[in-house]
């Protein structure tokens, strides 16, 4: 049987997997693309990939955002008939679906990409036994009768030596208002099952600026610059508030799931 011209069958085991990973990044590079697929075992050859891409490209079921955005290759988000292909195969998120009026922008390009930066030095290193990325987390917010108190861009499962640690993770490019700052502290206050909240930012300055803006909050928070992190993962020194020592990131995942 022959397809219509411009019209392409999905693979569930080659193209949904692609289509999530895009969906959940929202923004996502070609190398890093790539390299998630790989990882996980759904491609291997690097020609095959690219014409994997180079297919979901030109059926339209994701798109390159406008702008240039510094990577030296392609930047990739999910298209609205991508995201209802992901729902004809059973992948629905209630705060990104083919009905979702505002996606994302492309102003969140450069936050989603270190994002995936974070994610593959997990992955590279082994540590990693689960990522749930913030539209996961927000679209089971949405729904849960026991949400968390806030939708982190990520909830994150490691292996800390041989036990399961899990930690809520917070990506911080540049700095958001006092008000705003209020707004999460009074989230972060709230009880939930996220027993450490790992902040990263852009830089020191950054960082520095979050320390102080949540001096005091019950939560275990740590504090690292995102550089940082994807060099040292859980052996990174962090700062845990404005007079603490600092401290190994792993030391504070004792005892937490």
């Amino acid at each position: 049987m022959r397809y219509a011209k411009g019209s392409v069958a999905v693979s569930v085991s080659r193209d949904v997997p692609a289509l999530l990973q895009v969906r959940n990044s929202k923004f996502v590079t070609h190398e890093q693309l790539f390299e998630f697929m790989k990882s996980a075992g759904y491609e291997y050859s690097r020609k095959s990939f690219n014409w994997r891409v180079s297919r979901l490209l030109g059926s339209g079921l994701i798109a390159i955002p406008p702008g240039n955005h510094g990577r030296g290759g392609a930047v990739y988000s999910i298209t609205t008939s991508g995201l209802l292909h992901l729902e004809d195969h059973g992948e629905f998120a209630t705060v990104l679906n083919s009905k979702t009026e505002h996606r994302p922008h492309p102003v969140q390009v450069h936050h989603a990409i270190e994002l995936s930066r974070i994610h593959l030095a997990l992955v590279r290193s082994g540590v990693l036994a689960a990522w749930r990325s913030d539209v996961e987390t927000a679209s089971g917010n949405t729904i849960s009768s026991t949400p968390l108190g806030k939708d982190y861009d990520a909830i994150v499962d490691v292996w800390n030596g041989d036990t399961l640690a899990r930690f809520g993770l917070e990506y911080e490019r540049t700095l958001k208002s006092a008000r705003q700052y209020k707004k999460i502290r009074s989230a972060l206050e709230n009880p939930d099952h996220v027993g450490c909240v790992l902040y990263l930012g852009s830089g020191s300055e950054v960082v520095l600026h979050l320390v102080h803006e949540f001096a005091g909050t019950p939560k275990r928070l740590a504090f690292a610059t995102a550089q940082a992190f994807r060099q040292q993962l859980l052996d990174t020194p962090v700062i845990t508030g404005p007079h603490e020592p600092v401290t190994v990131f792993r030391n504070l995942l004792l005892g937490v799931f």
